[in-house]
């Protein structure tokens, strides 16, 4: 962890939301920052490895991070309508091979050596898996009970969220915390990849069997829409999709509504609006249905990871006025609740990639995981 007064600037949000430019000004103004460690021109994968890990031992060595005792932390976000708290903590990746922590997502065997890889190389874990469970009261005892005590580390970003730490390092407390979470199943919210990578990393190492991670209850998640925006659409395929859905669906042609209802899809394309009312199940959600009844067929969109005219975008991120153009198509999809995640996680399922963008989305290097 970065010493008190360092961890707001050195903390960052996932790399993934910064641009390039970003990444530029924050490493010219803020050297004491997270991204001054991952930021790598080197060409080969093997040389970005190794700087990155010789960066992580020079802010070390300055005694900008240092290593703490053993501890679990209560992790708290709070911003203008939401308010998160969890454990930052260590989990073995043997429950999760032994199927204790449940999975609905598939992961690329590709990405999972890359971050092995990087494991490996760097031997940190600065961003956490998102795990969740089922409501619990006597967790939520924990939580609550620590909260009133004086924060460890306390900070506001300059999105406006209030960040605020505890630790927990009395072994009777720990004791007590590992009781309460020993029948508890938990299931991956976010991180199939990082999850799956730790487990190859921890197999091969032979000393380690641990993953950072973030446990929050289902309660106090927040799920959005991630909507399906197609481009490259032909004036001719956009003719035809009409017809392709009229012969599977009851379509409507309605008025803007970004508010989408329970098995609906709404559509936009061509200046207009459209709805086709669906029959989900258990087993097939909506975006399965979109998926395989419409994006597969009509598109030709096969592997929706590796697909170059389809793209993602979460409801909070919505913009209709940037995205409106004439050779896009694009699906509003509604949300998908936590227990069409647990339904998929607890009989061996899988949803689409993409199905769900879970918030809250946690700073790396904030708390960070040493590796052996």
């Amino acid at each position: 962890m970065a010493e008190k007064e360092k961890v707001k600037n050195f903390s960052i949000k996932s790399y993934l939301e910064y641009s390039s430019k970003e990444i530029k000004n924050r490493l010219k103004k803020k050297p004491i920052n997270y991204l001054n460690i991952i930021s790598s021109d080197k060409e080969t994968q093997e040389e970005r490895f190794k700087e990155i890990a010789e960066n992580l031992k020079k802010f070390i060595e300055k005694k900008i991070l240092a290593r703490k005792e053993k501890s679990i932390y209560i992790y708290q976000q709070i911003s203008h309508t939401k308010i998160y708290t969890g454990f930052i903590c260590g989990v073995s990746t043997d429950d999760y091979k032994n199927k204790r922590i449940k999975i609905h997502e598939k992961t690329i065997e590709k990405r999972e050596r890359l971050f092995k890889d990087y494991l490996k190389s760097c031997k940190i874990h600065a961003e956490p898996v998102l795990l969740t469970h089922k409501e619990n009261k006597e967790i939520e005892k924990i939580i609550q009970n620590k909260i009133k005590t004086k924060p460890l580390i306390k900070f506001t970003t300059n999105d406006k969220k209030e960040h605020s730490i505890w630790d927990i390092k009395s072994e009777i407390e720990i004791s007590n915390l590992k009781k309460q979470f020993n029948p508890v199943d938990l299931y991956i919210a976010d991180g199939h990849h990082r999850m799956a990578s730790s487990l190859l990393y921890n197999t091969e190492n032979k000393l380690h069997n641990k993953c950072l991670a973030y446990i929050i209850s289902e309660k106090k998640l927040n799920l959005e829409s991630f909507h399906r925006i197609v481009s490259d659409v032909t004036k001719k395929q956009k003719s035809n999709l009409i017809k392709f859905l009229q012969e599977r669906f009851t379509l409507n042609e309605g008025k803007i509504n970004l508010s989408v209802e329970k098995n609906k899809i709404n559509i936009y394309f061509e200046n207009k609006w459209y709805n086709i009312t669906l029959n989900p199940t258990n087993d097939k959600i909506i975006v399965q249905i979109l998926s395989e009844d419409i994006l597969k067929p009509f598109f030709k969109i096969k592997n929706i990871r590796k697909s170059k005219i389809l793209t993602f975008i979460p409801d909070s991120k919505l913009n209709l006025n940037e995205i409106k153009k004439t050779d896009q198509v694009i699906f509003f999809l509604p949300s998908i609740k936590m227990e069409n995640i647990f339904h998929a996680a607890e009989n061996g399922k899988t949803m689409p990639p993409k199905s769900t963008y879970i918030k809250p989305k946690l700073r790396t290097g904030l708390i960070m995981m040493e590796l052996k």
